[in-house]
């Protein structure tokens, strides 16, 4: 199955695709930045009404552009426009934001500060073509003493419209912007493409950024909307196209994307009225030692609600009478264990029975420390053909040999949080954070497996190189034994016949709609793993109807 899905662009795929537009298809730059500012005025229209009071703040480059268009049409609108240019050392806009800058002079708006030498303003006459009755300040700031005259237009603004720094920022801010940025904080901003000072690649602040309530991004998502804290930053992303060609992302090498309820539909199977539990694939979990026995019954119920036909645990035998209790609907298959209650080398002989008629194998949540888990691992990974999705423990004991990752003939899936991905690759769980991205994408690519890495913005990453960036799910979930639920979920899709990627892509997704569900019901605050897996069904429920309302339209 092709995914369809919304396409996420890092800002060196967004240059090739600028570029492409305007030497390929013959698009000016200056059509592309007045179509992004059309669209950026017709966002600010529904939110924030005339007459209102709009402080405009541009940058000296093409977000500057973009943010000198806005004001110009945000004036013809009726607004109440001051624009502050912040152009240092005696900057000032260059190629066509330059032109958008004489655009304003023919508008004879009021030019309240000394204009480097290079602008027209001195052949233009003032206030002479007023549509409203409002009115179009500019004014130019180039040192800190300037700030004495930003402080009144903040006060009067209703709102902020900011275009200082676009996606290619890459160095802390400083200076005159820094200080401006510090200083815009109680008042409703809209960012241009993205917020000033949040990198476009890793979602990191650059120094500082603007806290914006809506976003404005021009053609795609960007990397940094989707990834903390760029998230944060960014409040209310709106994706407005600006006349790209259709297959822009693709030609610029995109990789990565995300996905909403429509999309997420579309990858659904069908479930044929004429089927039996064998259609829906049989998942085997290993899972559970003492104290730990919760991890074993949110894997395997997780693995039931999700859809798999059988779910079988295999838990120690002494733990046995306690899973009996707790689960219904899924099977137990006491495994040896000393009266250890963890599995031991003993607990070999019965796993490949357990493993002879099952599709997928999940392993590692609550095994504990025990080496029994290494000798299963070592004793699958390689040797029996099952697909195997590793978790939690199970995760912490093939970080000693992940060779054996790469030994696996059948797919293998690697559910990390960072402080378990560091602990398998090397990598500083800061630097982890830093770049998600790159982290999974290279554990992908050395061990040929498909790496989830959780975290409030999920990553999912295949050799091959797709990436995809969650945006479901809420702070609720960040409680014990919610990863173990995205375990059982993943297993039981893998079961079903999803191919290995859209299974742990479908999961990650579902689990935070499920999440989401969950706290709309609960709150965030006393929500569980268990609430999640009570909302599975409604989530997959509503995504069915979605599919069959799309297929019959």
């Amino acid at each position: 199955m092709r995914l369809q899905c919304m396409y996420v662009v890092t800002p060196s795929e967004m240059r090739k695709i600028d570029q492409r537009a305007i030497e390929e298809f013959q698009i000016p730059g200056i059509v592309l930045m007045e179509n992004a500012a059309l669209q950026t005025v017709q966002i600010i229209l529904k939110h924030y009404p005339i007459p209102s009071n709009v402080l405009v703040l541009a940058g000296c480059g093409n977000n500057g552009g973009d943010a000198l268009a806005v004001a110009r049409h945000l004036f013809l609108e009726g607004y109440h426009t001051e624009v502050v240019i912040v152009g240092e050392d005696g900057r000032r806009p260059k190629g066509d934001a330059d032109t958008n800058l004489k655009i304003l002079e023919s508008l004879h708006a009021n030019f309240l500060s000394e204009i480097p030498k290079e602008s027209l303003m001195s052949n233009t006459p003032q206030n002479s073509f007023v549509p409203h009755n409002n009115f179009l300040n500019i004014h130019w700031l180039q040192k800190g003493e300037d700030l004495n005259r930003f402080f009144p237009l903040l006060k009067d603004a209703d709102f902020v419209v900011e275009g200082f720094f676009g996606t290619g920022l890459d160095r802390p801010i400083t200076g005159l912007h820094k200080d401006i940025i510090d200083l815009v904080f109680s008042i409703p901003i809209i960012s241009i493409d993205i917020p000033s000072g949040i990198n476009g690649k890793t979602g990191q602040i650059m120094g500082t950024a603007f806290r914006a309530a809506h976003t404005v991004s021009y053609g795609y998502l960007k990397t940094g909307h989707l990834l903390y804290p760029g998230r944060e930053c960014s409040g209310e992303i709106h994706v407005v196209p600006i006349s790209l060609p259709a297959d822009s992302p693709q030609s610029a090498g995109g990789r990565q994307f995300t996905l909403t309820d429509r999309e997420t539909a579309q990858m659904l199977k069908p479930r044929p009225r004429n089927s039996h539990k064998g259609n829906f694939g049989k998942v085997a979990v290993i899972a559970g030692s003492t104290g730990l026995t919760g991890a074993a019954y949110l894997t395997s119920l997780a693995a039931q609600r999700t859809g798999a036909g059988l779910v079988t645990l295999g838990i120690p035998r002494s733990l046995n009478p306690v899973m009996e209790q707790k689960l219904t609907e899924v099977m137990t298959f006491p495994i040896e264990d000393r009266g250890e209650g963890q599995l031991v080398t003993e607990s070999l002989s019965v796993v490949t029975e357990l493993l002879k008629d099952k599709d997928v194998l999940a392993i590692g949540p609550g095994c504990g420390k025990s080496s029994g888990v290494f000798e299963i691992l070592w004793n699958i990974l390689g040797k029996i053909d099952i697909s195997i999705v590793i978790d939690a423990d199970g995760l912490n004991h093939i970080s000693k040999d992940m060779s054996l990752i790469k030994s696996h003939k059948a797919p293998v899936i690697l559910t990390p949080h960072p402080g378990e991905l560091s602990r398998m690759t090397g990598w500083a769980v800061e630097d982890i954070l830093d770049r998600p991205v790159e982290a999974a994408s290279r554990t992908a690519e050395e061990y040929a497996c498909i790496v989830l890495l959780k975290g409030a913005a999920s990553i999912v990453v295949e050799p091959r190189g797709r990436i995809y960036i969650n945006t479901s799910g809420n702070s609720g979930m960040a409680k014990g034994g919610s990863g173990d639920v995205l375990t059982g979920m993943i297993a039981s899709l893998l079961a079903q016949g999803y191919c290995p990627y859209e299974a742990a892509v479908l999961a990650c997704y579902t689990h935070g709609r499920a999440g989401d569900e969950a706290a709309e019901k609960l709150g965030e605050t006393g929500m569980i793993a268990k609430d999640i897996i009570e909302a599975i069904p409604e989530v997959f429920k509503r995504l069915y109807s979605y599919k069959s309302q799309n297929r019959n339209s």
